[in-house]
């Protein structure tokens, strides 16, 4: 997909882009596993980054040995995610509200695009001042097929009236980013977060926010 000559509307990702959440995540994983027996490496729990978990916590019992064990066992065990939005999140990524605020000043739609239910997305939102940035939400219980499906970004862009020609995603897992390339968006891989992750299959990179807002200006500067 080619990058617009003009971005008129731009859809990140939640978890790993808008909020560094995904560290706090992957300790309860890892607490859980620990609890039926399974001792999980924090990089071997990062499989499950950007997924529904179901089939990735399936295969994670089975190379450990414990195929006997199932996702159900897992989440029987895991403290529910809800603890994440509503306490433990203090504070969005660095640079995410001045970048939100910069699109808001440039015109450009804002769209909210993640596997995480729509009640946490909101709460979460709520808790940090952030929800008026946000033009539109798609959460994980939103459609019927998740990430790495197109699905959540093509709801998006409906709910919004953009033009997939004129949009762009922002996600900083593999199965993010592999999810909007399903859906033909121009991918931007953000790599801001305090978890490494491969987002080589973008179409570009960036390091932080800021260098994010200067690739919008510079694009849009040449539209």
């Amino acid at each position: 997909m080619e990058c617009p000559e003009r971005i008129s509307c731009v859809l990140f990702d939640f978890d790993g882009v808008i909020v560094d959440t995904e560290p706090i995540g992957l300790e309860l994983d890892r607490e859980a596993y620990s609890k039926l027996g399974v001792e999980v490496s924090f990089e071997d729990a990062m499989c499950i980054i950007g997924t529904d978990a179901q089939g990735v916590v399936a295969d994670l019992f089975k190379r450990h040995g414990r195929p006997d064990l199932t996702p159900e066992d897992f989440h029987a065990q895991r403290q529910s995610a809800d603890v994440i939005y509503e306490t433990l999140l203090e504070a969005p990524m660095p640079g995410a509200e001045e970048a939100l605020s910069a699109l808001r000043e440039r015109g450009i739609a804002v769209g909210l695009v993640s596997t995480t239910i729509a009640k946490n997305l909101l709460v979460a939102l709520d808790r940090l001042h952030l929800l008026h940035y946000f033009d539109a939400i798609v959460g994980g219980d939103m459609v019927a097929h998740k990430k790495p499906a197109p699905d959540p970004w093509l709801a998006a862009l409906g709910h919004l009236g953009a033009n997939r020609a004129n949009a762009i995603a922002v996600d900083d897992s593999p199965t993010g980013i592999r999810s909007a390339k399903n859906a033909e968006l121009f991918v931007c891989g953000f790599k801001g977060g305090s978890i490494e992750q491969d987002t080589s299959n973008a179409n570009v990179e960036v390091a932080n926010f800021a260098e994010f807002i200067a690739f919008i200006d510079e694009r849009n500067a040449r539209g």
